[in-house]
């Protein structure tokens, strides 16, 4: 297999467009700054233009079937040498994440080593049957199926996970046969540099992975219009999304959407409330509510709301905010000004709802891009702060009178992502899997957390419908081809 030499040695500085196998610069740089520090920059990088991304998906298209020939055991050993090469970058490729987003430095590791874990899980997956065999009415004819690859596959993702979601999207990607074009979120283009060198140094070859860092806004038409796309697949805002989807309806594109969510945990009066506590606030604050998965609505069953409150507000008033490079913080800032600025409207609409702080502080945000965790209540149902996703550390509890009244609240929303409950009633628990209306159930645990091998995704708005990860990944990135063969 063709390998490249060491972009990590030969690409010189500002040059973060990865096209053709080859490290480039274009006409105009952007930079960005810690959001832990503003006044610090953490890199400049390349603003991809059209003609960029005319080029990428040019270099993936001529790539693209001597990839898809490649034995699979060949590109699975490539993903093995990538997820070891991403651990031995694990420190850099962490002190990168938080200094591109201001993760935790103990979360953004964790997020590198399951990084690695989604490498070789797919690495794996690629060592498992490709099709099936069926029994067919003429005993002369053999009858099968076979998984092909796309072709050309544009991968655009989001910032708040700027190793585990690209890889959880580029590793199956590419390691069913496809080439991609990916474009990541500019808040992550530092980790998306650090990333695309891994995969070129493990000996990806040329035009099988092409990185354009640069503004979504002003790529995004030339992203979807190009006719060598044959997937599409995003995460963000649904908004976003909606749009990726209607600029590609005119075509036989597949596409999968991850779109966010609103989601609900349940506290019974039965539940190990202490435990409980725990685990909502985890849910809720934890990568500083920026996750696709955070809780954001909790109900309590009336009976144990006063002591469920308290124990709450005590966890939520222990998280350590700060610094995110200090190995104490368990909350860092918000990514950018830009999400900064819009988490404060949710707490200035806060104030003006006379919604009350029961954790936290609903005051103005102190200078820089920290937000204080914080809990609130006397919301209305109908609010702004219950029904749209915040991504910030923002969680709304309400009180309700029994199981009946917390699931119709918490079905009671556009989004279908992630939902919990807490009890030690299987009966109820096992009520609440059969109705709640999400993809992903948790029973006495955060709402948060995924692993590589189970499939992810939501209903309603959160979602295409479609699937990521595991089993799911090879059914989105391949085709499958069915085959009758009679013997004369």
């Amino acid at each position: 297999m063709p390998t490249l030499e060491s972009p990590a040695t030969h690409r010189p500085q500002g040059d973060t467009l990865f096209v053709a196998g080859g490290w480039r610069a274009a006409a105009r740089s952007y930079e960005r700054v810690d959001p832990s520090r503003p006044e610090r920059a953490t890199g400049t990088f390349a603003a991809a233009t059209v003609a960029d991304v005319d080029a990428a998906y040019a270099a993936a298209a001529a790539a693209a079937p001597a990839w898809a020939a490649t034995p699979a055991p060949a590109r699975a050993e490539l993903l093995r040498r990538a997820a070891e090469g991403l651990g031995a970058r694990s420190e850099e490729a962490a002190r990168r994440l938080t200094a591109d987003m201001g993760k935790a430095i103990g979360d953004a590791r964790a997020e590198v080593r399951r990084g690695a874990a989604i490498l070789r899980y797919f690495a794996g997956e690629l060592e498992q049957p490709i099709g099936e065999t069926y029994a067919g009415a003429d005993p002369a004819t053999a009858l099968s199926t076979i998984e092909q690859p796309l072709g050309v596959a544009c991968v655009i993702t989001p910032w708040n996970f700027p190793v585990a979601i690209p890889l959880w999207k580029i590793a199956p990607a590419i390691g069913f046969g496809n080439a991609v074009v990916w474009k990541p979120a500019e808040a992550a283009s530092g980790s998306a540099v650090l990333l695309t060198e891994v995969l070129a140094e493990a000996g990806l070859p040329a035009g099988v992975l092409n990185l354009l860092t640069g503004h979504g806004s002003e790529l995004s038409a030339a992203l979807t219009g190009d006719r060598r796309l044959a997937a599409l697949t995003f995460t963000g805002s649904g908004a976003v999304g909606t749009r990726l989807r209607q600029a590609v309806a005119d075509r036989n594109v597949k596409v999968q959407l991850e779109l966010g969510g609103k989601n609900p945990a349940i506290v019974l009066a039965d539940a190990d409330l202490a435990d409980a506590a725990v685990q909502v606030t985890r849910g809720a604050m934890l990568a500083t509510g920026q996750r696709c998965t955070a809780t954001s609505r909790v109900y309590v069953e009336r009976a144990a709301a006063d002591e469920f409150t308290r124990l709450l507000a005590d966890q939520v008033e222990r998280l350590v905010v700060g610094d995110p490079f200090d190995e104490e913080t368990e909350v860092g800032p918000l990514a950018s000004a830009e999400q900064a600025a819009t988490v404060a409207e949710y707490f200035a609409l806060a104030r003006a709802e006379g919604a009350r702080a029961i954790a936290g502080d609903l005051a103005p945000a102190a200078e820089g891009c920290f937000a204080v965790p914080t809990v609130v209540a006397d919301v209305a149902a109908d609010s702004r702060l219950a029904r749209e996703e915040i991504f910030g550390p923002l969680l709304v509890l309400f009180v309700v009178d029994d199981l009946d009244a917390a699931l119709r609240a918490a079905n009671d929303t556009d989004f279908g992502l992630s939902s919990g409950i807490f009890t030690r009633d299987l009966g109820k628990a096992m009520r609440f899997v059969g109705e709640t209306q999400s993809g992903l159930v948790y029973v006495n645990r955060e709402t948060a957390g995924v692993e590589p091998h189970l499939p992810f995704g939501g209903v309603k708005g959160s979602s295409s419908l479609s699937r990521e990860q595991g089993k799911a990944a090879r059914q989105f990135f391949t085709t499958t081809k069915t085959v009758y063969m009679r013997s004369v």
